[in-house]
């Protein structure tokens, strides 16, 4: 069905070829220069459509983990030790720099990943805002605000535990805390040797 066709190699062979290369080439300069000239003309489009828009006012963002005082570290901690649980856990556990850099330590050997300098930053920061505190909190007796600032539970959580007191009656344990209705049984145990019962 198809048949072969033999060309003759001849000098016009030859210098077909080489205007075969030479629009070859052309046609690779052309689509590359098309190529530039299509992103210019885009760039200049959407540069001049952003111009035309007002600009507007960053807006601001809610603050994360407002119980965390601001501070360097404080965004360390969130992006760091979140992966693995609540950041606000430190508020109830206040320790001296060793307690710190232990349970950082143990963090690191349980999986927290980051540079050495993001746990020294972090140690810094928890030294600084949650030094070790003998103060408990009779959670029969504190106010959500009081259960709020003293154990770092949100504003919803603390004023949750008090309208789950009032409603069922005094707790007798952490595990009574834990029944509040969304509460979160981690946040409970991490503040546990800060609460008391009396």
């Amino acid at each position: 069905m198809w048949e072969t066709v033999t060309v003759k190699k001849s000098e016009d062979s030859t210098s077909i070829n080489q205007y075969m290369r030479l629009a070859c080439v052309l046609c690779v300069v052309l689509g590359v220069g098309f190529a530039i000239v299509s992103s210019v003309a885009l760039a200049s489009t959407s540069s001049q459509e952003t111009q035309s828009q007002p600009t507007q006012p960053p807006q601001k963002t809610a603050v994360k983990y407002p119980q965390l005082p601001e501070g360097s570290g404080k965004e360390t901690l969130i992006k760091d030790c979140s992966k693995c649980h609540s950041p606000t856990n430190v508020v109830a556990n206040g320790q001296t720099r060793e307690g710190w850099e232990e349970t950082t330590l143990k963090m690191v050997g349980l999986g927290a990943a980051g540079s050495d300098e993001d746990f020294t930053e972090i140690v810094d920061y928890l030294v600084k805002n949650f030094p070790p505190s003998v103060v408990k909190t009779n959670m029969n007796k504190a106010t959500a605000s009081e259960i709020e600032s003293q154990l770092g539970f949100s504003t919803k959580q603390a004023e949750d535990i008090v309208a789950y007191r009032e409603k069922s009656g005094s707790f007798k344990t952490a595990e009574d805390i834990k029944r509040v209705p969304q509460m979160d049984a981690k946040e409970v145990d991490a503040r546990r040797n800060r609460m008391t019962f009396q």
